[in-house]
């Protein structure tokens, strides 16, 4: 006991600024995400389809050089189509809104210029860039480890008089968010390793990819069907799922990403469309998936604080409000530790 509170103390205070860092940047990334719609309107997918061919051709026009990453299809009725532009020669990678209603492009808003893109960064990277998973990883170790320590010591000590107020709230915070900080850091442990997990979790018996069924032959020739035309096929195809997001050609193949009633939020369903003639390929199910596809249907949204289904607006914001209190306690936990610690060098 007398080693745990000892190596808690020590060691604490190292990680203090960054897991202080790391939580409250979640927290206002949490707050940056759209609210649901009251009452999700059904997929104007015909629409969609006709805006997204107008506005990435009006995009190839105006930005010859760039390549687009993925298409975000709207949730409501009134809000844009996304497009994800990587950098190009002349400009860096940025988004560009396409309405949804008469297909014009916006101009393109460089990540340079968004908040929640350094927010994100900062989250997933610590703005290290291929180093920064490592050292996320090490930290959400190091932290399950300290609580752990931490829940040792205050066992030990629970019934001794705190010396100073800091040490009060440290220890009254501490037990009673002990889960739900935990959850976190596994959560967020297993997102920044995803290699690692579907390594993991493919060694498992009966874990190979389903198969999804008769696939159609592959297609050659010029890629002459558009994003818009693999959107309505896919979703003619898959009608009991929303058309989520749409990944440009690879391979001759159109993916669109569709969610159904998966708690995923961007879904795990996907129709694969050929580039050729747009007929489609073939679909997977999220069901389909295999395990190492699957846990991201619990692992992300736990740890984004999204609810299954079609959650209204006060619940997800009576979650949001009980994820940003989580993250608020562990940067709490944080400081409040580094104080003491300093104050007793």
């Amino acid at each position: 006991m007398k080693l745990a509170y000892q190596w808690h103390g020590r060691f604490g205070w190292v990680l203090a600024p960054l897991l202080a860092i790391q939580a409250l940047g979640g927290a206002v990334l949490l707050w940056l995400q759209p609210l649901p719609a009251p009452q999700e309107s059904p997929p104007a997918v015909q629409a969609w389809a006709q805006a997204v061919d107008q506005g990435v051709a009006e995009l190839a026009r105006r930005y010859p050089t760039a390549k687009i990453e993925y298409v975000n299809l709207p949730h409501k009725a009134d809000a844009p189509v996304s497009v994800r532009l990587l950098a190009s020669g002349s400009n860096e990678s940025g988004w560009a809104d396409i309405d949804a209603v008469r297909g014009t492009a916006g101009a393109l808003q460089p990540d340079s210029s968004q908040v929640r893109t350094f927010l994100y960064g900062l989250h997933e990277r610590l703005l290290l860039a291929d180093a920064g998973p490592w050292v996320l990883r090490a930290m959400a170790l190091a932290a399950l480890v300290l609580v752990a320590m931490g829940l040792l010591a205050w066992w030990r000590v629970r019934h001794l008089p705190p010396r100073t107020p800091w040490r009060r709230v440290h220890r009254l915070v501490g037990p009673v968010v002990v889960l739900p900080v935990a959850m976190m850091l596994v959560t967020g442990f297993v997102l920044r390793s995803p290699d690692w997990a579907r390594a993991v979790l493919s060694a498992g018996p009966g874990q190979a990819a389903a198969a999804p069924g008769a696939a159609a032959p592959a297609a050659s020739g010029p890629q002459t069907a558009t994003l818009g035309q693999a959107l309505a096929a896919a979703a003619t195809a898959l009608p009991e799922a929303r058309p989520i997001r749409i990944y440009p050609p690879r391979n001759g193949e159109v993916r669109v990403r569709m969610r159904g009633d998966e708690w995923h939020p961007i879904g795990l369903s996907n129709v694969f469309v050929s580039a050729t003639d747009a007929s489609v390929r073939r679909i997977v199910r999220a069901t389909e998936q295999p395990l190492s596809v699957r846990y991201l249907n619990v692992v992300y949204p736990l740890h984004l604080g999204w609810l299954p289904g079609s959650p209204g607006v006060a619940a997800a914001l009576l979650v949001r409000g009980l994820w940003t209190l989580i993250a608020l306690a562990l940067a709490g936990l944080a400081l409040t530790g580094a104080v003491q610690r300093f104050r007793t060098k």
